[in-house]
C-alpha cells in the first residue's frame, strides 16, 4: 500500500513539473484570462476560448474557439489584441491601474478596449457616461506609455 502511494504522489508530481515545465500551468502567460480575443470582433461578445485552440504571441498564450479564429488572428496580431493589454483604460486615463474584467468590454475605432469591474467602479460605465472618449484614449496612452518603461 505504502509503495502504491508514493507511486501515484511521484506520478502527481511528475505530472505537476511537467506542466509547469511546458508553460500550461503558467497563468501569467495566458492573455486576456482565456477569452478569444478574436471572439469580440466576429461574435461582438467575450467568449471562453480552449487550450486546444492556442497561440504563442510574444510571450503570451492566446486562446481561441476553433483553429478558424487562429488563422483569422494570425493574420493580424495587433489588430485582436488588447491596446491596454491587461490594464483598464477608464483608470489608465485618471494615472492609475486597474486589473481588467474581459467580459467588460467596447471596441473603438477597430481597437479592443478592456475594462475594470468591481462592486467599487465599472470602468466601461465610466467610461461611457464621460462625453470625452479621445481625451480619456489620449490620457490612458500616456500613462501606459510609462507603464511599458
Amino acid at each position: 500500500m505504502l509503495i502504491k502511494l508514493i507511486n501515484n504522489t511521484l506520478f502527481i508530481l511528475i505530472l505537476i513539473s511537467i506542466m509547469l515545465w511546458s508553460g500550461v500551468a503558467q497563468a501569467d502567460n495566458l492573455a486576456n484570462q482565456g477569452y478569444s480575443v478574436v471572439s469580440y470582433f466576429e461574435k461582438g461578445k467575450a467568449e471562453m476560448g480552449s487550450a486546444e485552440f492556442y497561440v504563442e504571441h510574444k510571450g503570451k498564450h492566446y486562446w481561441f474557439t476553433s483553429s478558424d479564429q487562429i488563422d483569422t488572428f494570425n493574420t493580424n496580431p495587433t489588430r485582436y489584441i488588447p491596446v491596454f493589454a491587461e490594464f483598464c483604460p477608464y483608470s489608465l486615463a485618471h494615472g492609475r491601474t486597474a486589473a481588467i474584467d474581459p467580459t467588460n468590454f467596447k471596441i473603438v475605432g477597430d481597437r479592443l478596449l478592456l475594462f475594470h469591474r468591481s462592486d467599487e467602479m465599472d470602468g466601461l460605465k465610466a467610461w461611457e457616461d464621460a462625453d470625452n472618449e479621445k481625451e480619456l484614449l489620449r490620457r490612458a496612452k500616456g500613462t501606459f506609455t510609462l507603464l511599458e518603461f
